[in-house]
């Protein structure tokens, strides 16, 4: 934001008066009503330097009772909910808004049509690609040109959209390749991509939580020993006694847990021998029972993990 604003009044495109425009360090030394903050985050970014301030987390700066704050962009769509917390953590702590659904505060960051028709007269490319906005944007982009500038149709105004290729020799402007384009997930911890996977099975964990399930077997005659022991991470549906219920088959409780573990134990004894010699088969079959189970109690779908120890 500090760069734009002086290349904006470098190029004249932002008038200021003497002193006017001065530093973050300069800026905390004046009165609040002497001093006005341009900056990030009217899309409700939590990343952004307004939401920081909401939120008491920028240093040295905050959003009090009394200041005013001035939201001058239209919501994009599908950041309704993010500016809607934000805009509630603005009064939470005392400021005045003045948004665009009040006020005619709105700044376009959108060429205008006749912004477009300047453009293009002055330019005069020989191919027009429209770019940024949703496909009609672009559509509408096109059309306009074509009406109201001399020279353009469709052979020489190509649409394109993410993934296209697009190819320009003396010959024209054409697609010749389309490419499958797909999200990148950065680890928020160690800053290294991670696979789609990943994300999905940590989208099932934050949704159903996880079971382990541990089950141990005599390796010789590949029968049960002991109980199953089953832990419970962040499974939702149930109460304490349930959770920590011990015992199964008369000797004492009757909560999720120990029923958990009869049907686990009931499933080991219906399997063959060569099932539970197969350490995969064994622990796929263990998997499915214990999920439909859990699925049949409490209709979540939490991660089972599941864990064979031979003795």
């Amino acid at each position: 934001m500090q760069k734009n604003v002086e290349i904006a009044i470098e190029q004249g495109l932002v008038k200021t008066g003497f002193g006017t425009h001065i530093s973050l360090s300069d800026a905390r030394a004046l009165n609040d009503d002497d001093v006005c903050f341009l900056i990030t985050g009217s899309q409700g970014e939590n990343r952004a330097a307004l939401w920081s301030m909401a939120t008491s987390q920028y240093k040295g700066m905050e959003i009090e009772k009394g200041d005013t704050v001035v939201l001058s962009a239209r919501i994009i769509p599908g950041n309704e909910k993010n500016i809607s917390r934000l805009i509630g953590h603005l009064y939470k702590r005392g400021a005045n808004i003045i948004e665009e659904k009040r006020r005619l505060v709105h700044v376009s960051g959108h060429a205008s049509q006749e912004d477009i028709k300047i453009m293009v007269e002055t330019a005069r490319p020989k191919y027009l690609v429209p770019i940024h906005g949703e496909y009609r944007m672009l559509f509408r982009h096109k059309e306009y040109v074509k009406n109201h500038i001399p020279g353009y149709s469709d052979d020489n105004i190509v649409l394109i959209e993410n993934g296209d290729m697009l190819e320009i020799d003396e010959f024209g402007a054409r697609v010749v390749e389309k490419h499958d384009l797909h999200k990148t997930f950065i680890d928020e911890e160690s800053s290294d991509e991670i696979e789609y996977d990943v994300v999905r099975e940590r989208k099932k964990l934050a949704y159903g939580g996880a079971i382990s399930l541990v089950v141990t077997v005599d390796k010789t005659h590949h029968t049960l020993v002991g109980e199953p022991q089953i832990t419970l991470n962040g499974v939702a549906g149930l109460s304490e006694p349930a959770r920590t219920a011990t015992g199964f088959g008369g000797n004492g409780g009757n909560g999720f847990l120990a029923n958990a573990r009869e049907a686990v134990a009931d499933a080991v004894a219906e399997m063959k021998r060569e099932q539970i010699a197969d350490k995969t088969v064994f622990k796929e079959n263990l998997r499915i029972h214990l999920k439909r189970y859990v699925q049949k109690e409490l209709g979540t779908k939490p991660v089972i993990v599941t864990t064979i120890v031979e003795v």
